[in-house]
C-alpha cells in the first residue's frame, strides 16, 4: 500500500510544482510585456515633450530676435542720419560720412545686425555700414535687395524677415546668411517705392543655438530644421542646407498642411520610422521641425527589453527552483525535523565540547599555580569528567613554551586572532606527542603555554623530550611563522610539588634574555649561573660615562662590552637590576643634553627603557637601545661643541673688528680676555676659519687701509695710525704681501682711476 501510496504522492508533488511554475511564468511574462510597454510609451512621450520644448526655445529665440529688429529699425529711422542719406541732394560729404557713421555705430552696438543699407533711386546713391561706402544702383554689390524693390507691390508686399544669401561687400567671392527687413519710403498703389532702409540680420547666433541643441541627440540621423510656409529652409545646423527647398519631403509637407500650433507624428523616411515633431511661429510664419529617428530612440528601450527578459528567465529558473525547494519542505516534514534535531544535538555537543576544554584549562592552571588541589579519590572522577589524559598521581614533567616577540604580537593581532593562533600553537603540540609520550597542553597567562607530561622516571626520557620540543618549535615556525622558546622541568614526584616546579621552570625561562629567541632551557643553566650577587662595576660605569662625556664613542662602546662581559654568568635579577642602574645613571648624566636641545629622541630612548623594560627579551635588545642612545648622546655633544665653538669665534671677530686700532692687539690678549690659553685659542680659531689670529688681524687692517686710501686723503703715516701699525716698513712689507704691488704702485693705479672717472663724467 506504500509504494502506490508514493506514486500517487509524487504524481500530485509533480501537478503542483508545474501548476505553480507555469503561473509563475504567466505572471512574469505578462508583468514583463506590462513593464516594456509602459516604458516604451512613457519613454516616446519624455521624449516627445524633450524635443517639442527644444523647439519652443528656438522658436522663441527667433521671435525675440524679430522683436529686436524692429526696434533697431524704429531707432535707425528716429535721427536725421536716415534723411539725410535718402534725401540730401548736394554732395555734401562731410554731412554724408558723419550720418553714415553715425548709423554704422548702431550697427556695432548691435551685435546681431549684420549691415543696414539706405537706398534713394532718384539720387542713385546707396549707403552699406558694411564698409561705409556710398555705391551707384549699378554698381551696389547686393543687386538682390534692388530687384526686391524694383518688384515691390504694396498691395502684396513680402512677409519679413527675408532669408538671404547676400555677397560680402569686403570679399565678392563670400556669401553671408542673412534675414532681411525692408522698410519702404513713400509707397503708392501705382509704383514701386524709391527709397528705403535694409537691414540685415545674422543668421549665425540662431544656427549656433540649432547646432548645440542638435548635437545633444548623440545620432546623425536626428536633425531640426526651420522652414518657410514655401517649404525653403530659413535655418539649420548646417550652413549648406541655407534656402534649399525641401517642400517635396512628406513629413514637410504635413507640418505646411498643419494648422495646429505644435504636434507629434510617426513617419517613414528611406525605409526608416522616424518621429516628427513641430512648433509654428504665429509672428513670423515658420514652421520649427525636429526629426528623430526611432532607431536611435528605441536602443535605450531594446536594452531594456533585453535586460527584463534576461531577469525575467533568471526569476523563473529562480521560481522552478523555489517551487522545487517549497514542495520538498511541505511533503518532506520528518526529514526536516530529524535534520534540524541533529543539528541541535550537534550544536550542543561543541558547546559541551568547548566548555569542557575551558574548564579542563582551568582546572590544570590553577593546579600549577598552586590555587587549590583535590583528594586522590576525587581525582579519577575529575580527570574522567575533564577529558584530563595526564596521570596525576604519578610522576610528571612540565615544560613551559614562551612567545618571542610577544610586544609584536601584541600590536599585529587583536584579540581574537591572539585566541586562535594561541589555539593553533597548542593544538600543534598536542598532535605532536608520539604513542609513549602522554600530556595536556595548559594556556596559561600572557605569552606562556604549559605542556604537562607524564614521566616515566628513565634517563632517555629527556633526550625523547628534547626532539619534541624541537619538533614542536620546528612545526610552529613552518605553519604560523612564529618563534617559540621552551623551559623544561626537572622530573617532579608529586603532584603537591606542581606549583613549586611551575615557578621554578618559568624562572629557568627567564633565561631566554641570554639564550636567545627560539633556545631550549633545561636546569643545567643554572650550573652557569653564580649563586651569589656580583657587585655592580662602578669603575667600569665611571670611565664609560667620562668616554661619552669626551665623544669617544670607540672608548664607550668598550667600556660596555666590558660591562656586560661582567654579567653573563650573573643571576637574572642581577643582570636586569644591573641594566636598569646603567640606564638610570646615563638618564641622570645626559637628560639635561637632551632637555636643552629639545632632542626628542634621547628623551625618547629613556622612556622607552623605563616604560617596556618587561618586554625586552634578550639581551641583544638592550644592547641595541643602549647603543642608538649613545650614538645620539656623542652626535648632541658634538653638535653642542661645535655651536660653543662657533659662538667663541664670532665673538674673537666682532673683538678684532672693534678694535683693530689697538697696536697692541695680538693672540695673547684675546687668550687673557676670553680666559683661555693662547694654544687653544688659536687652535679653535685656525680649525674654525681657516687662517690665524694674526692673520685675520692684519686681513682687517688691511681692508681698513684699503677703504682710507680709495675715500680719503690722509697720509700713510695717519692711516697707520688709525689702523693700528707703528713699524713703516714692516706696513710696506705686508701691504705688497697682500695687495700683489707696492704702495706708491697703489695711490697711482687709484689716481689714474679717478681722472679717468673725472674725463668720463665731463
Amino acid at each position: 500500500m506504500s509504494i502506490p501510496f508514493k506514486l500517487q504522492s509524487n504524481r500530485l508533488y509533480t501537478k503542483l510544482l508545474l501548476a505553480f511554475t507555469i503561473t509563475v511564468t504567466i505572471l512574469i511574462l505578462g508583468l514583463s510585456v506590462l513593464l516594456y510597454r509602459n516604458y516604451s510609451t512613457a519613454s516616446l512621450a519624455n521624449e516627445n515633450r524633450l524635443r517639442t520644448s527644444m523647439l519652443n526655445q528656438i522658436s522663441y529665440s527667433m521671435n525675440y530676435m524679430d522683436n529686436l529688429a524692429h526696434k533697431f529699425m524704429s531707432s535707425v529711422i528716429v535721427g536725421p542720419n536716415v534723411s539725410n542719406l535718402l534725401y540730401q541732394k548736394n554732395e555734401d560729404k562731410m554731412v554724408l560720412d558723419n550720418a553714415l557713421r553715425n548709423l554704422d555705430m548702431l550697427v556695432v552696438t548691435n551685435d546681431y545686425v549684420h549691415s543696414v543699407y539706405t537706398i534713394s533711386l532718384p539720387l542713385d546713391r546707396i549707403a552699406s555700414t558694411e564698409d561705409g561706402g556710398f555705391y551707384s544702383t549699378d554698381r551696389f554689390y547686393d543687386q538682390d535687395v534692388i530687384n526686391l524693390l524694383q518688384k515691390w507691390d504694396s498691395h502684396n508686399s513680402p512677409t519679413m524677415p527675408i532669408a538671404r544669401i547676400i555677397p560680402s561687400a569686403n570679399s565678392p567671392s563670400e556669401f553671408i546668411n542673412v534675414y532681411s527687413y525692408i522698410l519702404p519710403f513713400q509707397t503708392y498703389s501705382d509704383k514701386h517705392p524709391s527709397e528705403a532702409v535694409v537691414v540685415n540680420i545674422k543668421s549665425n547666433a540662431l544656427r549656433e543655438l540649432i547646432a548645440s541643441l542638435d548635437n545633444k541627440t548623440e545620432a546623425a540621423e536626428n536633425d531640426i530644421i526651420v522652414v518657410d510656409p514655401n517649404g525653403t529652409v530659413v535655418n539649420h545646423a548646417s550652413e549648406g542646407m541655407f534656402l534649399r527647398n525641401i517642400r517635396d519631403e512628406s513629413y514637410v509637407q504635413t507640418v505646411i498642411a498643419s494648422d495646429h500650433a505644435s504636434g507629434t507624428f510617426k513617419t517613414n523616411i528611406d525605409g526608416q520610422s522616424y518621429t516628427i515633431a513641430f512648433v509654428s511661429s504665429q509672428a513670423l510664419n515658420w514652421k520649427f521641425i525636429s526629426r528623430i529617428s526611432d532607431k536611435t530612440f528605441m536602443s535605450p528601450v531594446d536594452a531594456v527589453k533585453s535586460s527584463t527578459l534576461f531577469i525575467s528567465i533568471i526569476v523563473l529558473l529562480l521560481g522552478f527552483l523555489f517551487s522545487l525547494i517549497m514542495s520538498k519542505s511541505i511533503y518532506s516534514p520528518f526529514g526536516k525535523l530529524l535534520e534540524t534535531v541533529r543539528l541541535k544535538s550537534d550544536e550542543w555537543e561543541q558547546k559541551q565540547r568547548n566548555q569542557r576544554l575551558s574548564l579542563r584549562n582551568h582546572w590544570l592552571k590553577d593546579r600549577l599555580l598552586g590555587n587549590k588541589d583535590v583528594s586522590h579519590t576525587e581525582l579519577p572522577s575529575i580527570k574522567a569528567e575533564l577529558g584530563i589524559k595526564t596521570n596525576l598521581a604519578g610522576p610528571l614533567r612540565i615544560i613551559v613554551f614562551r612567545l618571542d616577540h610577544y610586544r609584536m604580537f601584541l600590536d599585529k593581532y587583536n584579540e581574537r586572532e591572539r585566541s586562535l593562533l594561541k589555539y593553533a600553537i597548542a593544538n600543534i603540540m598536542e598532535t605532536t606527542l608520539s604513542g609513549h609520550l602522554t600530556g595536556d597542553v595548559v594556556e596559561m597567562d600572557a605569552d606562556k603555554l604549559v605542556l604537562l607530561l607524564e614521566s616515566s622516571g628513565q634517563e632517555e626520557e629527556s633526550a625523547d623530550i628534547l626532539t619534541l620540543v624541537q619538533n614542536i618549535q620546528n612545526l610552529v615556525q613552518e605553519y604560523l611563522n612564529f618563534s617559540i622558546s621552551a623551559a623544561v622541568s626537572a622530573p617532579i614526584e608529586s603532584r603537591a610539588l606542581l606549583s613549586e616546579a611551575y615557578s621554578d621552570t618559568f624562572a629557568i625561562s627567564l633565561y631566554r634574555m641570554i639564550a636567545g629567541h627560539g633556545s631550549i632551557l633545561t636546569p643545567a643553566i643554572r650550573s652557569s649561573i653564580r649563586s651569589e650577587p656580583s657587585p655592580f662595576p662602578e669603575g667600569k660605569v665611571k670611565l664609560l660615562l667620562d668616554s661619552l662625556r669626551l665623544g669617544h664613542l670607540d672608548k664607550v662602546r668598550k667600556y660596555f662590552d666590558e660591562f656586560v662581559q661582567a654579567l653573563v654568568d650573573a643571576p637574572y635579577e642581577t643582570m636586569l637590576s644591573s641594566y636598569i642602574h646603567l640606564m638610570f645613571m646615563v638618564s641622570s648624566s645626559y637628560h639635561s643634553v637632551a632637555d636643552n636641545n629639545n632632542n626628542s629622541r634621547i628623551s625618547n630612548a629613556f622612556h622607552t627603557f623605563f616604560s617596556k623594560i618587561d618586554y625586552f627579551e634578550t639581551v641583544e635588545e638592550i644592547h641595541q637601545t643602549f647603543e642608538s642612545l649613545f650614538n645620539e648622546i656623542v652626535l648632541t655633544a658634538d653638535a653642542v661643541k661645535h655651536n660653543k665653538r662657533k659662538i667663541v669665534v664670532d665673538r674673537i671677530k666682532k673683538l678684532i673688528e672693534d678694535q683693530y686700532q689697538d697696536k697692541n692687539l695680538n693672540l695673547s690678549i684675546l687668550a687673557e680676555e676670553f680666559q683661555m690659553s693662547n694654544v687653544y685659542l688659536g687652535r679653535v680659531f685656525k680649525e674654525s676659519t681657516g687662517e690665524s689670529v694674526a692673520e685675520y688681524i692684519t686681513k682687517v687692517r688691511m681692508a681698513r687701509v684699503k677703504q682710507l686710501l680709495n675715500d680719503s686723503n690722509l697720509s700713510t703715516k695717519e692711516i697707520l695710525e688709525q689702523c693700528g701699525w707703528e713699524d713703516l716698513n714692516y706696513f710696506y712689507t705686508l701691504f705688497k704681501k697682500h695687495f700683489g704691488l707696492s704702495l706708491t704702485q697703489y695711490k697711482v693705479l687709484i689716481k689714474s682711476d679717478d681722472q679717468q672717472e673725472v674725463q668720463e663724467t665731463s
